[in-house]
């Protein structure tokens, strides 16, 4: 099986809101992200993914972890902890055949909240920010099921 390493971006707002967008190839809302590019970190491809798709310029959220290289810098740098790590079965389609992807996930939020979207119409028809109540609403042909479930546990750690 051939594999190929993602990053995903969950975009929040100072309102709780999500930001989604439809997605051309998946016919559903989807977060941001795409393919990790030769020796990119997976937070800055995550970061490149939002501004191509969406013109936002985002800061990546972690947790907090011990720092191994603490007064030791030269040796490396801690890296932002994804939220949660997945293995993707993605279906053939077109002239690809079907593959994984290992996908990074990680929050995020706007560096400057009044930065206005701007959609890249390759990768997708609509942006929409959405509350914890309109992801409830939309149907499993709208919304992937393991997306909405990230969605809703991030807009409610807000």
């Amino acid at each position: 099986m051939i594999r190929h390493f993602t990053a995903t971006a969950f975009v929040t707002d100072d309102e709780n809101r999500a930001l989604l967008m439809w997605h051309h190839k998946l016919n559903r809302w989807m977060p941001m992200g795409g393919h990790i590019d030769e020796n990119e970190l997976p937070e800055d491809a995550a970061k490149r993914e939002c501004k191509e798709e969406t013109g936002l310029d985002i800061e990546i959220l972690g947790e907090d972890t011990t720092d191994l290289f603490k007064g030791e810098n030269a040796e490396g740098c801690m890296l932002k902890k994804p939220f949660a790590m997945l293995l993707e079965n993605i279906p053939e389609h077109g002239s690809h055949p079907a593959h994984q992807h290992m996908d990074f996930l990680f929050r995020a939020k706007m560096i400057n909240p009044s930065q206005q979207t701007n959609l890249d119409e390759k990768e997708g028809k609509e942006l929409k920010w959405f509350t914890r109540k309109e992801i409830e609403a939309l149907s499993d042909e709208e919304i992937f099921v393991n997306v909405r479930r990230y969605v809703l546990l991030i807009l409610g750690e807000s």
